[in-house]
């Protein structure tokens, strides 16, 4: 895998999850920014509007880093990892980056499907990241022509550890966290600079994941 090393100053887009907005990944923004990376968060609004409409907005002005010969990265939280996928769906890049998912609903979310039957007018993208069978987020493509990692909250309540997962990944760390603690915890914020940087986590955090699971399997016996 191609290291990039520091002081590249590619570009990272780092786009957030539902009912939320941009200002929320600031303090990712600028740990990325503070490390040589030319960091930018692009916002949705969520409110009113199906996942396909924003990632039809997303993909219109991508159109220019997608004809880049410099590579393009994304770090993406919750729903923003899958209007990131509905996004590249039959896009062409030169030269694609590396991605890492922050506890997204790649398989969907239970809560998501509850909520959709409450909340189906204000928030139509709630049905498209339900755990149903026929959501859209069970028929999308996985990006597989970027090095895609994923980091999972142990204490996520809204997402699943199991749903994040999708075949292509290269990498992925489950961290002790919830699931918009992700955002800010500074584990999360490291083992993603790491990735960029190397395509992989790094093997502290996995010494550290499986020491939590044998900690966990010795208090259940």
């Amino acid at each position: 895998m191609k290291e990039l090393g520091m002081g590249t100053q590619d570009n990272v887009i780092l786009i957030h999850g539902i009912s939320a907005f941009p200002l929320l990944l600031r303090p990712f923004e600028s740990y990325l920014r503070h490390r040589s990376f030319h960091a930018t968060r692009w916002g949705y609004r969520s409110l009113g509007t199906s996942v396909q409409d924003d990632a039809a907005r997303l993909r219109d002005d991508l159109a220019v880093y997608a004809e880049s010969d410099e590579p393009t990265h994304f770090v993406t939280h919750s729903m923003g990892g899958i209007v990131l996928r509905a996004a590249l769906e039959g896009m062409t890049w030169r030269h694609p980056g590396r991605v890492v998912m922050l506890a997204p609903p790649n398989h969907g979310s239970r809560l998501a499907r509850i909520a959709s039957y409450f909340l189906r007018w204000p928030l139509p993208a709630l049905a498209d990241i339900s755990d149903g069978p026929d959501s859209l987020v069970q028929r999308l493509p996985e990006p597989i022509c970027f090095e895609t990692g994923i980091i999972a909250g142990k204490r996520d309540m809204l997402v699943a550890c199991e749903s994040t997962s999708l075949a292509c990944q290269r990498d992925r760390i489950v961290i002790p966290c919830g699931h918009n603690m992700l955002m800010f915890h500074r584990t999360g914020m490291r083992e993603t600079l790491h990735f960029l940087q190397y395509g992989r986590f790094s093997d502290e955090a996995r010494r550290i994941e499986i020491s939590a699971q044998k900690k966990t399997m010795a208090h259940e016996s």
